[in-house]
């Protein structure tokens, strides 16, 4: 029989009662790391947690038929799950759930939990998807990133950031489907020796199995000597709500970066441009590490969580099929666009480049009040890719809240594309391309800034 228990979070004695849980159902002892991270980075909002045991854990279950059942120490098949809530035990106070798996290393296992649910200090923008998770017939739902620990023989850090991605993308699209660990796990190209007990993924490895997922990937490599370019793409990529893996070769480790920080005041880096960049205006990405619960981060000097920006070496990024052009492709075209005064950018303006689809902009022109009705007109009827690059300029003086200008960028267009650009505006005129006649027009309007388009991200 399935059975629930409840616990207190304001009785000082859970700990022990989620101990004995797992003595029941065979876990042994449960690892202390455990409840002393639950202590430390749980929200103060929640205050009870519903265990259900046993619990029969789809990833755990692909790991356990195999690799544990090859095993001569026997391992217990039940896992339990716990479900985070407030003060009431309902659909409004659920910040989603963690699974505790008997594994013989790391119990931690696939978890969805809310952003809410973790301490931070300073507000997030990340990408997250909706999970439905089921406690005796009733449905709860969370936003959240996928997220678990690596069971270190069959699966290591970049195993599970590969799988934390591709889950992601299987339950926010219907495109995608998901995969279990152990199924990754079977994927890994086996050319350099035998892939179970696993030894670690490179880059062609991860590249591999995000192509089997049905994506295009990417890489990046920094290059020490010129850093800025590799985090200028790294956020453009996060700011098009497209999660990365990101590799540390010289930690021998890897995380699924999904969000960045706030947008300070004042940018960390000065440039030689006649703009700033919105990059520079971050001090730290979000990652899914699995050596923590998810929501901690890589800081431009290293003070906000355990690595830093120097710590990252590559990047590999999924992209969809029509996504031709890389961010680093086209924050040079729009550099050498505003140098060549192709629009008139005052020098406070802040660059913001992402990537989007057709269908999200264009919606959320539709929506928008603040938008000159006559732009709002030409984005509408824009024969467009089904993804496009933007850049839209802004200001810090004005919060980054409305934008003043923007470049729209033909998304399917060739690294050596004379002309990319699909609609360019600034606050005197617009130019737009009809790719149905092979013709540019020009409307002289002023345009007022409009609200900025935050589609991509959420923040917490």
């Amino acid at each position: 029989m399935i059975n629930a228990g409840l616990i207190k979070l304001s009785d000082a004695g859970w700990p022990g009662e989620l101990k004995q849980l797992c003595k029941n159902i065979g876990f042994g002892t449960l690892n202390p790391g455990i409840i002393d991270e639950l202590k430390t980075r749980l929200s103060p909002d929640i205050s009870q947690i519903v265990v259900e045991y046993p619990y029969r854990d789809f990833d755990f279950s692909s790991t356990y038929s195999m690799f544990y059942t090859k095993k001569h120490r026997r391992v217990s098949r039940e896992s339990l799950r716990m479900h985070f809530f407030g003060n009431k035990i309902q659909q409004a106070g659920y910040y989603g759930f963690m699974t505790l798996r008997p594994s013989l290393v790391d119990q931690r296992g696939r978890s969805h939990i809310s952003p809410k649910a973790v301490k931070k200090p300073e507000p997030v923008y990340i990408v997250t998807a909706n999970s439905t998770a089921h406690l005796f017939g009733q449905p709860f739902t969370v936003e959240s990133f996928p997220w678990m620990a690596q069971e270190t023989d069959i699966a290591v850090c970049a195993h599970v950031a590969v799988w934390s991605i591709i889950n992601y993308y299987a339950v926010k699209y219907s495109r995608y489907r998901s995969f279990s660990i152990a199924e990754i796990a079977a994927e890994v190209p086996g050319f350099l020796g035998r892939t179970i007990p696993s030894e670690g993924l490179n880059l062609l490895q991860i590249s591999t199995l995000l192509t089997k997922a049905g994506f295009y990937p990417l890489f990046l490599k920094k290059n020490p000597q010129d850093p800025r370019p590799f985090f200028q793409a790294i956020y453009a990529y996060i700011e098009s709500g497209i999660p990365l893996v990101g590799v540390m070769t010289k930690m021998e480790h890897a995380v699924a970066i999904m969000g960045h920080g706030p947008l300070k005041n004042v940018p960390s880096i000065k440039n030689k441009d006649t703009f700033q960049w919105s990059a520079d205006y971050i001090d730290e990405f979000i990652i899914s590490d699995d050596n923590h619960l998810p929501f901690t981060s890589v800081s431009r000097d290293g003070t906000e969580g355990s690595y830093c920006f120097e710590d990252l070496d590559y990047i590999v990024i999924p992209l969809y099929e029509k996504m031709y052009l890389n961010a680093n492709v086209v924050i040079e075209r729009v550099r050498y666009l505003i140098e060549s005064n192709g629009l008139k950018i005052p020098p406070n303006a802040v660059c913001r480049p992402y990537l989007t689809s057709t269908r999200s902009l264009k919606r959320q022109a539709y929506s928008n009040n603040s938008m000159n009705a006559d732009l709002k007109n030409i984005l509408l009827r824009l024969p467009t890719p089904q993804f496009v690059w933007c850049a839209d300029f802004m200001t810090a003086e004005d919060g980054f809240d409305n934008t003043f200008s923007r470049i729209i960028i033909d998304a399917t267009a060739g690294t050596y594309e004379a002309e990319p650009w699909l609609l360019l505006h600034d606050n005197e005129c617009v130019l737009y391309f009809d790719s149905d006649i092979d013709q540019w027009y020009r409307l002289d309007i002023q345009i007022k800034p409009y609200s900025t388009y935050i589609n991509n991200l959420k923040g917490y």
